[in-house]
């Protein structure tokens, strides 16, 4: 399939959420990227076996500047930015980004993005 998309930044969205998959699976990574055929666009994921997401923490994970809170201390270094630049990546796009993860058990992202962006 073919999009019509920014290359530097859909190449930033990727390694971002590669990046958090191996940051946030301390043992043993094991990662799945897959990519799909939509009917108006594609759809790519990636899958990790880490540390995982709770449900409060997954419905603020994408606000900008948001960490999730480990007491005191955080085990990962980062700025809270990453997640808030990709999903206004793929929504400046025309796309969505799903969110699916379980505590202790791994996280996977869903991209999709459309054939064509429509203004």
């Amino acid at each position: 399939s073919k999009i019509e998309a920014d290359r530097m930044h859909l190449v930033n969205i990727a390694q971002h959420l590669l990046d958090n998959a191996n940051k946030y699976t301390p043992v043993r990574p094991q990662i799945v990227v897959s990519t799909r055929d939509a009917a108006d666009g594609i759809i790519f994921s990636i899958q990790d076996n880490g540390i995982g997401i709770s449900k409060a923490d997954q419905k603020k994970i994408f606000d900008k500047l948001y960490r999730v809170p480990e007491g005191n201390i955080h085990n990962f270094k980062g700025f809270g930015l990453g997640l808030s630049y990709v999903k206004t990546v793929v929504e400046s796009h025309g796309g969505n980004i799903k969110l699916e993860s379980e505590l202790k058990k791994g996280t996977k992202f869903e991209v999709f993005l459309p054939h064509q962006h429509r203004k």
